[in-house]
């Protein structure tokens, strides 16, 4: 085993295509560690992204008595988390969240985050790791020049609708579904497209790191093979496969409420995205072949027999 204070690993997305999956289950496995708060939006946290500022400001003090009440309440309910544990006797953990809570936020304290004990990896998961511009990746590879970079992909157009869907149940902004004229003004929403844009995540990344670092992860696995998916996950982090009895495909995690899409809504994100799956499947095949063929899903694949199973994951240096 490696002892390690900096992350092995990153999940760097996309947004709704199962990273909140991918780290329950990489929780549960003995030989890898990953953060209690999912995402520690590290690398994005400048305010010109268009993701979670919530590490912008880099001095404690000024995140408990700032101006931002958003900023006020999330520091405290995070300091209450930490005396909780201390009186459950939870030192380790108390350790940890006492670190998170009032650090000053650093290269270096972002590589305390990770643990001195022996785990064979260790990393992050954080979806809006995936628009992240050339600089910032460069600062990951600084941090670990042999990270080993996780990434999650899902049909665009079901990637898109699922994440409206999201947005609408948060109220932010308050949408009405049936709406199209709304929900169309959201799906242009430049946080959404840019989610949205594989390749351009995929052309960043791989000007700076080398393809054999980065997997790349069908969501369709998650239901049709989730142990060939686990199974090969955990085979690029240098781990055992998990336990086929840990595995769940079953329970929804931060799943979108579910709601149909209009006719219109579907011709509308054909057209934004259509050309670019027909790339992506010509470039990935395996589950991005389904994606533009709806006849030909995983489940229907698995209902016909199909001889050859698709791939649950993909090395560019090997396509």
């Amino acid at each position: 085993m490696n002892r390690t204070a900096t992350p092995t690993f990153l999940g760097i997305g996309a947004t709704k295509a199962g990273t909140t999956w991918l780290h329950h289950q990489l929780a549960k496995h003995p030989d890898i560690w990953v953060p209690p708060v999912k995402e520690l939006n590290f690398f994005d946290r400048a305010p010109h992204y268009l993701s979670s500022n919530a590490l912008a400001r880099r001095d404690p003090w000024a995140r408990f008595f700032g101006p931002h009440t958003w900023e006020r309440r999330r520091s405290r309910d995070n300091a209450k988390q930490v005396l909780t544990l201390v009186r459950a006797g939870a030192l380790r953990e108390a350790g940890w969240w006492l670190n998170w809570t009032f650090g000053i936020y650093t290269e270096r304290w972002y590589a305390r985050l990770f643990p001195r004990r022996s785990f064979t990896a260790c990393g992050e998961i954080t979806p809006s790791y995936s628009i992240l511009e050339a600089a910032d990746i460069a600062r990951i590879k600084a941090v670990n020049p042999d990270m080993k970079l996780i990434y999650f992909i899902r049909n665009p157009i079901e990637r898109a609708w699922s994440a409206v869907r999201f947005r609408a149940s948060l109220g932010l902004p308050k949408i009405d579904l049936g709406c199209d004229a709304a929900v169309i003004s959201l799906v242009d929403e430049p946080g959404i497209v840019l989610r949205g844009d594989y390749e351009r995540t995929l052309g960043n990344y791989l000007g700076v790191f080398n393809p054999s670092r980065l997997l790349i992860c069908f969501y369709d696995a998650i239901q049709a093979d989730p142990a060939g998916l686990l199974a090969d996950i955990t085979a690029f982090l240098g781990v055992p496969p998990p336990d086929p009895a840990t595995i769940d495909n079953r329970t929804r995690v931060n799943a979108s409420p579910a709601h149909a899409m209009s006719p219109r809504i579907r011709d509308y994100l054909n057209d934004r995205y259509g050309a670019m799956t027909e790339r992506l499947a010509r470039r990935l095949g395996s589950y991005a072949e389904t994606w533009i063929d709806s006849a030909m899903t995983p489940a229907a694949m698995t209902a016909a027999g199909a001889a050859i199973r698709p791939a649950p994951t993909l090395h560019l240096s090997g396509a």
